[in-house]
């Protein structure tokens, strides 16, 4: 039986090629357009990854430009007769399916994709749908700030309009407030190389307060919700509890599948297939966070992506092969959507302090993955280097996806890795 023609596009940002690339050479003819940024250590275990498919006869192609990676995918739908694109990193997802669209292959629409990456759009849709959103203000120039500052409620959130990991945003407690920061989060957007070229506006939105009533248990006042759609379906696969944000908004973790019991976030599940059918998503997987609020809850994004480190999670407590089955949607054939887990998983993203830290001493990967639990070690921070939470989650000291069979053992794993015997650290200024 003739393998169907596959085209991924791959970046960094989402699961690793090592974890997915072994089941989809199984049952396709892959070729990749890789975006070819990371530095040399991580570029050679990307491309060491991605070597099987040269070997199985399919073509590997390097983009150094972001911008570049849509004309070369379309080229080689167009010469491989591919009948599905597949993309799972937020810096190349939207880019895939508008090629995919395009060629008349499954995905969503334009539109569709626009609202799923700008928040201004989705928000706008989501109010127009009758869904309760939080206050939106475009601030493009001085003027507006100080519109802004003269009749905006605060605390307020300040954030791009397209972002990633946080980058530049900013919980802005008064109005006096407003114009440095937004200075400093425009400056932080404009130079960062994942959002940069899509030239984001920054936004002021009312602050979502969580409520204090639901971040027991040593949980946080949100969740997130991972789902597939399929032909306007929305299929369940997971919901994630999260851990506590560090300040402004940067996360610590979150576990799989959540702790809380299913009736505590049904009306979670229903507030997002809502937000899914307000924004016209018909194709694909979706990774949405929700802030649980004494109002009910409330959007905080929908994403049209798999979460990060989600695929990873399933395989080890249901046995999903998620990048697998979204690659079956992709070329148009009948995904599996039931998911049934076994265990627990987390992925573990403990925080520095807020400001600017020098990193006097660290553990090593190997040390990390000695370590019972870990599944995984995605990511160390040197010691000898600075961490600045302005970066948003990239700030992170660690990036461990551990899996255990009971929560408990999670806890005291992420107690562990945040706790002063691993990491020291002393604060650093920039004079």
């Amino acid at each position: 039986m003739t393998k169907p023609a596959l085209v991924i596009a791959d970046a960094p940002g989402g699961p690793h090629p090592a974890l997915y690339l072994p089941s989809l050479l199984d049952e396709f003819e892959v070729h990749v357009v890789w975006l070819d940024v990371e530095p040399p250590a991580s570029r050679s275990a990307r491309l060491a990854a991605l070597a099987p498919v040269e070997n199985a006869g399919g073509r590997l192609v390097a983009v150094p430009d972001p911008q570049a990676v849509a004309p070369m995918l379309d080229e080689l739908v167009n010469a491989t007769g591919a009948a599905g694109v597949l993309a799972f990193s937020e810096r190349v997802v939207h880019l895939a399916q508008r090629v995919a669209h395009a060629a008349g292959l499954p995905a969503n629409p334009p539109d569709v994709l626009d609202a799923l990456q700008d928040k201004r759009l989705q928000r706008a849709r989501l109010r127009e749908a009758g869904l309760p959103t939080p206050r939106v203000t475009e601030l493009r120039t001085e003027q507006d700030v100080r519109h802004a500052m003269a009749s905006c409620a605060f605390p307020a959130v300040l954030k791009p309009s397209v972002g990633m990991g946080s980058v530049a945003t900013f919980r802005v407690p008064r109005a006096e407030l407003l114009e440095s920061t937004w200075s400093r989060a425009l400056a932080l957007a404009l130079a960062d190389t994942r959002i940069a070229h899509h030239q984001p506006v920054m936004l002021l939105e009312e602050e979502l307060v969580g409520d204090v009533g639901q971040a027991v248990r040593g949980l946080g006042d949100y969740l997130s919700v991972e789902a597939l759609v399929v032909a306007g379906e929305f299929h369940l696969l997971a919901v994630s509890d999260k851990l506590p944000l560090s300040p402004p908004f940067r996360e610590n973790g979150h576990i799989l599948p959540a702790l809380r019991r299913e009736p505590e976030y049904a009306d979670v599940v229903v507030h997002v297939r809502a937000a899914h059918q307000a924004l016209g998503v018909r194709f694909g997987a979706t990774h949405t966070e929700v802030k649980l609020t004494a109002a009910g809850p409330r959007v905080i994004e929908v994403n049209g992506r798999v979460g990060g480190s989600v695929p990873e999670q399933l395989r080890l407590v249901a046995d999903y092969d998620l990048p697998l089955n979204l690659a079956r949607l992709c070329v148009g054939r009948q995904p599996r959507t039931e998911v049934t887990c076994g265990r627990w998983s987390a992925y573990l993203t403990p925080q520095p302090p807020q400001g600017r830290h020098f990193v006097e001493a660290a553990p090593t990967a190997e040390e990390l993955r000695a370590t019972p639990g870990i599944h995984s070690v995605h990511h160390v921070t040197a010691a000898g280097t600075v961490v600045d939470s302005a970066n948003g989650t990239a700030s992170n000291l660690v990036r461990v996806v551990a899996a255990f069979d009971s929560p408990g053992e999670l806890f005291a794993l992420a107690s562990h890795l945040a706790g002063p015997p691993l990491f020291k650290l002393r604060p650093h200024s920039t004079g």
